[in-house]
Order: C-alpha cells, then structure tokens, then sequence
C-alpha cells in the first residue's frame, strides 16, 4: 500500500511539505514548496520560485531565499534545469555544478553533499528519489510527457547501471500535483497511459498511479513509495496550477540535499 506520509511545515507565515520517509533518513534536507509566504504579487501572490516566469527577479530571489532559509538548505550551491518536458538527465558532480544550471532538461542526480538539486512545477509531478544505501539522491519533473516517455524508470535505470544503486534501498516520495480529478485530457493523449477514467465523455489521467506503477517495475517496494495525494488544480489557495489559472501563474519548487 502506498503512504501518505507528508507533513505541512510553517516557517513564520511560509509553508511547505517534508516527505516523513525522506526526513527520517537523517542525512537529507528537502521542501515541497507551496504558494504561501513569499514576497510576490499578482498571478504570482506569494511565494512564486519559478525562476523563469515572468515575475520579478527580485521578487524570485527574495523568495528562493527564504524558504532555503526556512529549510536550512544551501542557496548558494543550488541547481535546476530549464525544464523541457523531456527526459532528459544530467549528473551533477562537484566540478560540474555551475555549468548545469540552467541548461536543458527534467531530471537531476547527485550524490555531493551541500549541493541542492531541484525542479520548478505548477501541476507536473514532483518526485524525489534517496538511495539509502549509497546516499544518491535524484529530482525529477515529470509532466504527462516525461511520464509518458518514462523518465522516473529512465533515472532508475542510470542509478542502478551506473552508480551502483539496489533499487530496494530507494525511497520516492510523490509531491503535490494535478490529480485525476482535474487532469483532463483528449483522447490521444488517454490512450498514451493505463490509469485513466471517463467521466462524462471525458477523459482523465491518473498521473499519480502512472509513475508509482513505473517505480514498482523498476522494483522500488510499495512501502518505500510516498504520495501527497494533494491536486495542485484544487487547492489554488495553497498552490499554482498551470491548469486551472489558464498558464497565468508562479512555480513551486521541489529541492533535495545531502546534508
């Protein structure tokens, strides 16, 4: 059975979400951020990390500070990706760092300690994955096109052939993203997945359901899996929603690090 094991965390008026089974590990730092507690306005009201939106610099900036802050996570050794909807994968070494930032892709490996390794999201699926055993940590963005092309078995993969990774010891924990409740979809793109439902002449994605059965084949246990089981597109007074704000919106972030 797949658990629910999030927690909502509150920084003065900020808050965010910790995954029990990666905090318990002891040697890792991670947020899911939400919308709540930062310094912008507008489509971006409040705490918008989406570095590529068109909010204001300073506001962002003020922003990634304070929940790193909030998380006591390293800033200045940060790295995220321009988020292609892809599956494309970088490793990120000590001497290789700063010359990933910002460079094409939607999934990052690391087992450096101090460097913070994340992805930005407004609905697509957030996924942290700890190899327990070797201490490898991997961020991944997995919208409907990175899940359809199986970017969470693809990562996996390069863990295991790699760097040496069982895939027992890995935990995966699931952040807040769209669910099959507001997922709609046309039936191409339907007939792309396996957890789909009709209702009404309509068709929705299971995106959730979609990336735990790629975790399970890859044999991560059911029991190592953690599913927020929170819809970004419901629950607009504490997330971003591409969707459901018809693009007009800011970004969560979702940042690990071994500490």
């Amino acid at each position: 059975m797949i658990k629910n094991d999030f927690n909502i965390k509150k920084y003065e008026n900020l808050s965010y979400y910790t995954s029990d089974a990666i905090e318990n590990l002891g040697f890792i730092k991670h947020f899911f951020s939400t919308r709540i507690g930062g310094k912008s306005t507008g489509y971006y009201n409040s705490l918008n990390l989406g570095i590529y939106t068109d909010d204001l610099a300073t506001n962002v900036n003020f922003n990634l500070n304070r929940i790193f802050k909030a998380t006591g996570m390293n800033i200045n050794k940060k790295v995220y990706l321009h988020q292609q909807h892809g599956s494309i994968i970088h490793i990120v070494e000590e001497d290789n760092y700063k010359n990933l930032i910002g460079v094409d892709g939607d999934a990052i490996i690391t087992k450096c300690l101090n460097i913070s390794i994340g992805i930005f999201t407004a609905d697509c699926v957030p996924i942290i994955l700890v190899d327990k055993a070797n201490k490898i940590t991997a961020v991944i963005h997995a919208g409907w096109k990175g899940t359809e092309k199986r970017i969470v078995k693809d990562v996996i993969s390069h863990m295991v052939s790699k760097m040496g990774t069982d895939p027992l010891n890995i935990i995966a924990a699931i952040g807040p993203s769209i669910g099959n409740c507001c997922f709609e979809v046309n039936s191409d793109v339907a007939s792309k997945f396996n957890f789909i439902a009709k209702r009404h002449d309509k068709y929705y994605v299971d995106l959730w359901k979609e990336n735990i059965e790629q975790l399970k084949e890859c044999s991560v246990s059911a029991q190592n899996i953690s599913c927020s089981n929170i819809c970004t597109s419901c629950n607009l007074d504490e997330f971003f929603s591409y969707r459901a704000e018809h693009g007009k919106t800011g970004r969560m972030g979702t940042f690990i690090e071994i500490v």
